[in-house]
Order: C-alpha cells, then structure tokens, then sequence
C-alpha cells in the first residue's frame, strides 16, 4: 500500500509552476514521491482555476466546504432523484 504523503500548499504550488514551466508529471511525481498520475494534474486544474484553497486539502480531493452552492444543489438533487427511482421501483415491484 502506498504511503499518503503531505504536501503543503506552498510546495504544490511550486511543483505546479515547474509543470506548467515544461517539466514532466512523471519526473515530479518521482522527485517527490506523488504517488497517483492524476494528482498532478489535479493541482493543476485548481491552480489554473483560482482554486488555491482546494490545494490544501490532504487528500487530494476537494473539501466538501470549497464546493460552491449550485455544486452542492446538484448532487443533493441526484441524490434525491436516485432515491425517487429506487423506491418508485420497489412500488411497482410490489
């Protein structure tokens, strides 16, 4: 299992620049020991984004905090619906 490691904010926002400056994902992921492809990238989108403060998350993913309110409504309104379907299909099993 591999290990999670730390990254703090001001370092990811290094890496970010020296990625964004030609630098390869695969050669900072091994330099600093990032261990999933798609957390590079990732960083990158929320930097690129002005999402800096999704950079502190130790994760990786984005804190349930930093999702914006019509975000939110979107995946309560899934929710919701995913639930109407399944038991509006137990009724008519029944």
């Amino acid at each position: 299992m591999l290990k999670h490691n730390f990254y703090p904010v001001e370092l990811k926002i290094q890496i970010i620049k020296r990625f964004l400056n030609g630098e390869s994902a695969a050669s900072l992921r091994e330099e600093f020991k990032i261990p999933s492809r798609g957390t590079l990238y990732k960083w990158k989108d929320w930097y690129l984004n002005g999402e800096i403060i999704s950079l502190e998350s130790s994760s990786g993913r984005r804190l349930e905090k930093d999702i914006s309110v019509s975000e939110q409504l979107d995946k309560v309104t899934k929710e919701l619906n995913l639930l109407k379907n399944i038991f509006l299909k137990k009724e008519d099993d029944s």
